[in-house]
């Protein structure tokens, strides 16, 4: 699948589009890395997230949550983490499509970062780690970021 619709159709002018597509989440949890190779340039500190789960196999297959965390190399900040209600089944005609807003500091670490600086410049890439349920579940998920630095 696709995004069609992309983020970058919501999001301010001059954000930066970064997408990975088709990732396969299996049994457990499964982190996917936006950008898949390389880092972001310039950094970013603001943006919108998105993640689209479909393609279902296994028994049962569920999304029970996303947990978005923003990276510079050395410092991890968790910028968001989407755990619905209750797991969502994903089925061939039900899936979950969701996004959000994030935010990171910059600055020094007596303001609150583990070492040296806060997400220094800002982010040069994001995870989304994904969780599951079911019986060997699989799907498909589709990553992207729009940011600004």
């Amino acid at each position: 699948m696709s995004i069609v619709n992309s983020i970058a159709t919501y999001s301010g002018e001059g954000f930066e589009l970064y997408q990975t597509i088709g990732q396969q989440v299996k049994t457990g949890a499964l982190t996917v890395t936006v950008p898949a190779s390389g880092s972001m340039s310039p950094a970013v500190t603001r943006g919108l997230w998105r993640c689209k789960v479909y393609n279902p196999g296994g028994t049962s297959p569920s999304f029970t949550s996303v947990t978005i965390t923003a990276l510079d190399a050395t410092n991890t900040v968790t910028v968001d983490n989407f755990v619905p209600t209750a797991s969502i089944t994903i089925t061939g005609t039900a899936w979950v499509d969701v996004m959000g807003d994030f935010i990171v500091d910059t600055g020094v670490a007596s303001n609150g970062g583990a070492a040296g600086a806060m997400i220094f410049g800002g982010a040069t890439s994001f995870n989304f780690v994904f969780v599951q349920g079911g019986t060997s579940p699989t799907y498909s998920v589709d990553a992207e970021i729009a940011a600004a630095p």
